[in-house]
C-alpha cells in the first residue's frame, strides 16, 4: 500500500540513465557512469512532488498477493477508493472502480501504452472475462492515479482516472525459478521464470527475461472450471554505457473458463448451500480469450539537455462464448433466470413471420424446433481486433524545469459474428445469412493526442509548479453488421476536446508538502453508439459528444522515512454522460448525452516502520456519489444492469466507506503479512415493474434502491514465506509460501440487487427475487519456489 514516495524510492541502476547537465557519458570512466546512476536516482525521488493523490503498489506488495488465488483486481483493491471483486479464483470476470467511477470509464496502461479498448464500452459485463492483457505474474509494479492523471501520464479515455502497470523486466544478475502449487477448491498453478542476466561483461550487454505461468481451478461457486496460460518475454539492449536502451516485450495469455451470466438467486443459495450455482443442463456461459502484446521501446539520452522515450505497439485481442439455456428455463415454468444470454429473453421470437426478418436472418426457430424458446436456446459470438500505435515523448532539461511533448497516434479496428440456434449447437451451425444474428462490418477508431507539460521548480526548489495541456481527438467510424434489427450503413465523425491541467506544491518545513490539482479529462462515446434507430426522446440518430470531467483535488503529505502520512479531498463533476435506450422488442433505440454524475470524498493513508522489521500500513476512504441528471444507463458497476438513473440518487454497488489495513513482518528467511479490508454498506438495485403498461419505457429499468443495501464485510487475509536452508551448489533457495484468504470465513455478497425474470423480450411479468454474487470463502494454498 506504498504511496509515492517510498516506491519510486526503490529505483535501481537497472533503470536507463538521463541526467539534464550532463554530456554524453559514452567514453567516461565507470566512475562518472556511477556518478550518473545516483544523480538519476535522486531525479527519479522528485516525483514525490507529484499534486497527486497517486497509490503505487510495488514489487512486495505484488509478490504478497497470491497468483493463482488473486488477481490484478485484488492487487488493486488494496488501494484508497478502489472498489474491486472477481467470480473465481485468477482473472475470472473481474470488476473495478475507482472512486465510484466504474472500468469502462477509467484507463489502464502497460509500460505506458494503452491497453483499454479505443473504441470504449469495454466494461466488465461478459468482455474480455476470461484472462486479460496483463495478469498479475507479469507485472512488477501498478500505479493507481484517480481523478485525471498528468498528460504525460494518463492513457486515453477516462473520467475516472489511469492505472499504469509496469511489466516484469530482467535484472543484471542471472537467475532462474521453478514454482507450483495447489490449494482450495482444487485451484493449482505451475510456472518458471528465467532471467538470463547480462549476456556478458559490460554495462551495454543484453539481458532477457522469460516467463510462463499455468494454472486451473474448479472455482469457488459450483460449475465455474477456468484454465489459464501466461508467457512473457522481455529483453533489453542499452547503449552508450546505459545511457540509452531497446526493449521487446512480448506478452501472450489465453484463458478459457464459465463464468456467471448473473448472480444466483439468494433463495437458491439459503436452499442448497454457499456455492450452489445452475447446473449446465440448464444453462452456462462459456469464454476463451486469447491477448497479444508486443511493445517495442526506445529510451535515449540525447544530450545535457535532451532524452526522448517512445514505443511502438501491436495488440491482438479475441474472444469466443458459446452459451446455452435450456427452454424450459424461458418459457415461463420457471421462477428464476438462469442465463441472461439467452436470446428469446431479449427478442422473443424472430425470423420469418416476426418483428424481425431480413435478408441476413432466415432461420426460423418454430419451424426448426416447434417454440421459439426451443429454436433460440444457444448463442455463438466471436470477437477479434487489433490496435496499433505508437508514444513518442521529448523531455526538455532546463536549469529550473523539464518539459515534456509528447502524445499517442494509434488505431484499433475490431469486428465479431454472432449466432442463434436451437439447442446447445450454436457454435457448430454458423451460416451468415441463416442463423448469423451478426455479422460482417466492424468498428474502427483513430486516435491523434498531443500534450505538453512543464514541471516547475522554484524558491530554492521548495515550490513545484506543473502546467500542462492536452488535445485528444478521434475519428471513429462503425460499418453496421448485418443483423435482423437494424439497417445497415457507415457512420462516423471526428471529434476533438482540449485538457488542461495544472498542479501546485509546496514543500513546508516538518516534512509537509501541501499541493492542489485541477484537471479535465473525456472519454469517448463507444462506437456502438454509432448507428442507425429512432430516437423518440431526442429526436437524432448522431452519435454522443465525450463524457466531460472536471476533477478539483487537495491534499498534504507527511514524508519521512519512518512514518508516512497523507490526506486529500477530491471533487470530480462529469457532465454529458453517455446515455441509450433500447427496446429489443421494437428495435427501437437512441444514444445521447443526457446524463452527470459528481463524485467527491475523503482519502488518508499512511504507513509506519514500527521496528526495522515490521511495518504498519493503511488507508480509508469516504466516497459520495450521485446522479445529477436523470436518464437511461447502465446504473451498476458492472454494467450488468440497463436501467434508469434518477437525479440526486446515489450508485449502486458503491461503498461509501472502504478500508485497508496491514501489519507486515520482514527479517531473514521470514516474511508475512497480516491484512483486513473492510467494505462499507452499498446500495442494492431494483427493477421498476410497470403491470399496466408493460412496453413501458420503464418496463424492467433498473435503478438504485434506497430502502436495501449490501450489508458491510470486514476480511481478514494472511500470507507467509519462509526461505528453506539449501546446501547445494544447483539451489540458490526453496522457498515455501502459504496463502490464508478470508480466514475466518464470512460469508458475504460481493454483489446484489433484485431482479424480475424478462422473457421474450417484455419485462415485469414476474415477482422480483434477490440475486448475488458470493465473495470468496476461506481460501487456503501453499506453493513452493525454487530458485537456481
Amino acid at each position: 500500500m506504498d504511496h509515492v514516495a517510498h516506491a519510486q524510492s526503490a529505483a535501481t541502476t537497472e533503470d536507463p540513465v538521463i541526467v539534464p547537465g550532463l554530456g554524453s557519458a559514452s567514453g567516461s570512466s565507470a566512475y562518472e557512469i556511477q556518478k550518473v546512476h545516483i544523480l538519476y536516482k535522486k531525479n527519479l525521488l522528485k516525483e514525490k512532488d507529484l499534486p497527486s493523490s497517486i497509490t503505487v503498489l510495488d514489487d512486495k506488495s505484488v509478490a504478497r498477493v497470491n497468483p493463482t488465488m488473486g488477481s490484478i483486481q485484488t492487487l488493486l483493491k488494496q488501494s484508497p477508493s478502489v472498489t474491486a471483486y472477481a467470480q473465481g479464483p485468477g482473472q475470472s470476470a473481474p470488476t473495478l472502480a475507482v472512486r465510484g467511477v466504474k472500468n469502462d470509464e477509467l484507463a489502464e496502461t502497460l509500460n505506458g501504452v494503452p491497453i483499454t479498448s479505443l473504441l470504449g464500452g469495454a466494461g466488465d459485463y461478459l468482455s474480455n472475462n476470461v484472462s486479460a492483457p496483463i495478469t498479475l505474474p507479469e507485472i512488477d509494479s501498478a500505479t493507481v492515479y484517480p481523478g485525471v492523471a498528468p498528460p504525460e501520464r494518463q492513457g486515453f479515455g477516462t473520467v475516472g482516472g489511469t492505472i499504469a502497470y509496469t511489466a516484469k523486466a530482467p535484472t543484471d544478475k542471472p537467475y532462474a525459478e521453478l514454482e507450483g502449487g495447489y490449494g482450495s477448491f482444487d485451484t493449482s498453478h505451475f510456472g518458471f521464470t528465467i532471467n538470463t542476466g547480462k549476456w556478458y561483461d559490460g554495462v551495454d550487454a543484453p539481458k532477457t527475461l522469460l516467463l510462463y505461468d499455468q494454472s486451473e481451478t474448479a472455482g469457488y461457486v459450483a460449475n465455474t472450471p477456468a484454465h489459464y496460460h501466461n508467457f512473457l518475454f522481455n529483453t533489453v539492449k542499452p547503449f552508450d554505457d546505459g545511457l540509452t536502451q531497446v526493449g521487446l516485450l512480448v506478452i501472450f495469455n489465453q484463458g478459457n473458463g464459465t463464468i456467471q451470466s448473473e448472480p444466483t438467486p439468494t433463495a437458491l443459495i439459503d436452499k442448497y448451500g454457499w456455492n450452489y450455482n445452475f447446473p449446465t443442463n440448464l444453462g452456462y456461459y462459456n469464454q476463451a480469450g486469447k491477448f497479444l502484446t508486443t511493445i517495442l521501446s526506445d529510451k535515449s539520452y540525447i544530450n545535457q539537455y535532451l532524452d526522448f522515450q517512445g514505443s511502438v505497439f501491436y495488440i491482438h485481442q479475441d474472444q469466443k462464448t458459446d452459451s446455452y439455456c435450456a427452454p424450459s428455463t424461458t418459457d415461463g415454468s420457471l421462477p428464476y433466470a438462469v442465463n441472461v444470454q439467452c436470446p428469446y429473453n431479449f427478442y422473443g421470437d424472430v425470423g420469418p413471420g416476426s418483428n424481425f426478418q431480413s435478408s441476413a436472418f432466415n432461420y426460423n426457430p418454430t419451424a426448426a424446433f416447434g417454440s421459439p424458446q426451443a429454436g433460440e436456446s444457444s448463442e455463438f459470438t466471436h470477437n477479434w481486433g487489433n490496435t496499433y500505435g505508437f508514444t513518442p515523448q521529448l523531455n526538455i532539461h532546463l536549469p529550473h524545469n523539464t518539459i515534456a511533448i509528447g502524445g499517442l497516434i494509434a488505431k484499433q479496428t475490431s469486428s465479431g459474428t454472432q449466432y442463434i440456434y436451437g439447442s446447445d449447437l450454436a457454435q457448430q451451425n454458423q451460416i451468415n445469412g441463416y442463423d448469423s444474428s451478426v455479422f460482417g462490418g466492424g468498428y474502427q477508431r483513430s486516435v491523434y493526442v498531443g500534450y505538453i507539460s512543464d514541471k516547475i521548480d522554484l524558491l530554492n526548489n521548495k515550490l513545484h509548479i506543473e502546467p500542462a495541456f492536452r488535445v485528444t481527438s478521434a475519428y471513429t467510424s462503425n460499418i453496421v453488421q448485418q443483423n435482423f434489427s437494424a439497417a445497415t450503413g457507415k457512420y462516423q465523425n471526428f471529434t476533438k476536446v482540449g485538457e488542461p491541467y495544472i498542479g501546485i506544491s509546496y514543500d513546508l518545513p516538518w516534512h509537509l508538502t501541501p499541493y492542489a490539482t485541477y484537471g479535465k479529462g473525456s472519454l469517448f462515446s463507444p462506437v456502438s453508439d454509432y448507428g442507425s434507430g429512432s430516437n423518440p426522446l431526442a429526436g437524432s440518430e448522431t452519435a454522443p459528444t465525450p463524457e466531460i470531467v472536471h476533477m478539483y483535488e487537495a491534499g498534504l503529505r507527511y514524508d519521512t522515512p519512518n512514518l508516512y502520512l497523507s490526506a486529500d479531498y477530491f471533487y470530480q463533476k462529469v457532465n454529458d454522460a453517455f446515455s441509450f435506450y433500447e427496446n429489443y422488442l421494437t428495435g427501437t433505440s437512441y444514444y445521447a448525452n443526457q446524463g452527470g454524475f459528481l463524485v467527491r470524498g475523503v482519502e488518508v493513508a499512511g504507513k509506519a516502520r514500527l521496528t526495522p522489521a515490521v511495518t504498519l500500513s493503511g488507508n480509508f476512504s469516504y466516497n459520495n456519489t450521485d446522479y445529477t441528471d436523470s436518464a437511461f444507463e447502465f446504473v451498476t458497476l458492472a454494467n450488468d444492469q440497463f436501467g434508469y438513473a434518477f437525479k440526486g440518487t446515489p450508485f449502486s454497488n458503491t461503498p461509501t466507506y472502504l478500508a485497508n489495513i496491514a501489519l507486515d513482518y520482514d527479517k531473514g528467511p521470514w516474511t508475512a503479512e497480516l491484512s483486513a479490508q473492510y467494505t462499507g454498506r452499498e446500495n442494492q438495485t431494483y427493477d421498476i415493474l410497470t403491470p399496466n403498461d408493460p412496453q413501458s419505457m420503464l418496463s424492467g429499468a433498473t435503478t438504485t434502491d434506497l430502502q436495501n443495501t449490501n450489508d458491510p464485510n470486514f476480511i481478514f487475509n494472511f500470507n507467509a514465506s519462509y526461505k528453506i536452508p539449501v546446501n547445494t551448489h544447483r539451489i540458490k533457495s526453496l522457498k515455501v509460501v502459504f496463502t490464508a484468504l478470508n480466514i475466518f470465513d464470512v460469508h458475504y455478497y460481493t454483489y446484489k440487487y433484485n431482479s424480475e425474470l424478462a422473457s421474450g423480450g417484455v419485462y415485469s411479468i414476474l415477482p422480483q427475487y434477490e440475486s448475488g454474487l458470493i465473495g470468496p470463502p476461506r481460501s487456503l494454498q501453499l506453493d513452493l519456489v525454487a530458485k537456481f
